[in-house]
């Protein structure tokens, strides 16, 4: 409550807010670390399984770890009711969403070129931004046109793209850029649509739900394609079984519960943005694994991609809390006097 003229009070529910655009660029740049990760943890595993089966394994096994905090995280309140409604919106989120974004990127890879994946996984966030005004409904404002265009110079020089080798319309990688296209449009799906299905679901019960309904999907897909031997699984070492459990962990699991958290906060196309940060980090990873020298170029793009995204979280959010609070007070103040 704030004291209003005449000493009366205003209420003003956003004023508790003020702190969450920071609290929601911090952990956008948390999520983006843990899901950099993903990239060369899968790489690692492919060496030993198939595609299907490196997606699968990770899945299954945060399903396994997360599934007895579904009925912790619900506390006294009861449980979604399964409506056919709600049957088909985790369907279409693990069939549209998790699994073309799983399996696309890696098979797409082994038929296409790095440079032409590395292009093509720039659209990430403006289709998720698409598909955010279409189905949810937000709109594009001008600090995000903003955002959007200094993300995308940045994350152009940290990634350091060889144009000469691109060949995104080339017949013999026709296949294989729309396996990646595939993914892309895959992630900015399930991006956009479990904002949607936060209102039903906890972000728990969505994590372990939807990746149920993926875990037997990818189970079948790999007994079809697959049908890796039960030695195949035994003989992994203990750096691949590693790996597999960090991406599980981090990569599809505490990092997609962040996400969840921050989207029932902000705009999904606010938080889309921060996607840039993943060439960022892949690219710092790799200079403290391979002991990659840092350039200029690198410390200039991340720069700008770390600007954009605060720009549309924190300067953008902090603005709305702003305006949403006069709104509030002006409110009440014309209630108040039209008893005058």
């Amino acid at each position: 409550m704030t004291p209003g003229e005449n000493g009366a009070t205003v209420s003003m529910p956003h004023s508790i807010h003020r702190r969450a655009p920071i609290q929601c660029f911090l952990v956008l740049v948390l999520v983006n670390l843990m899901w950099a990760f993903q990239f060369s943890g899968a790489k690692i595993a492919t060496a030993r399984l198939g595609p299907i089966a490196v997606a699968l394994i990770p899945l299954t096994l945060s399903t396994v770890l997360f599934a007895p905090l579904v009925r912790i995280s619900r506390g006294k309140k009861p449980g979604p009711q399964w409506t056919p409604v709600v049957w088909r919106d985790l369907f279409l989120a693990s069939t549209l969403g998790i699994i073309p974004a799983q399996l696309g990127l890696t098979w797409g890879v082994e038929h296409s070129l790095a440079s032409n994946a590395a292009v093509l996984t720039l659209t990430i966030p403006v289709l998720t931004a698409m598909m955010a005004v279409m189905l949810l409904g937000e709109r594009m404002t001008v600090v995000r046109w903003l955002s959007f265009a200094l993300a995308i110079s940045g994350v152009l020089m940290v990634s350091d793209i060889d144009w000469k080798s691109v060949s995104i319309f080339r017949d013999t990688y026709i296949l294989g850029n729309l396996l990646i296209l595939a993914s892309c449009l895959g992630s900015a799906f399930y991006n956009t649509y479990t904002k949607k299905l936060l209102e039903t679901f906890n972000p728990v019960e969505l994590l372990v739900y939807s990746f149920i309904v993926t875990d037997l999907e990818l189970g079948v897909l790999m007994l079809v394609f697959e049908r890796p031997r039960s030695v195949a699984f035994t003989s992994l070492g203990f750096s691949i079984w590693a790996s597999l459990l960090t991406i599980a962990i981090l990569s599809l699991s505490v990092s997609m519960l962040l996400y969840f958290w921050v989207i029932e906060k902000i705009d999904v196309t606010q938080a889309s943005l921060s996607i840039y940060l993943l060439p960022v980090f892949g690219v710092l990873l790799s200079t403290v694994v391979v002991r990659e020298r840092i350039t200029a170029p690198l410390v200039f793009g991340g720069l700008l991609v770390f600007a954009a995204t605060f720009l549309v979280t924190v300067y953008e959010e902090r603005k709305r809390i702003r305006n949403a609070a006069l709104q509030e007070k002006e409110e009440a103040w014309q209630s108040r006097t039209s008893f005058v």
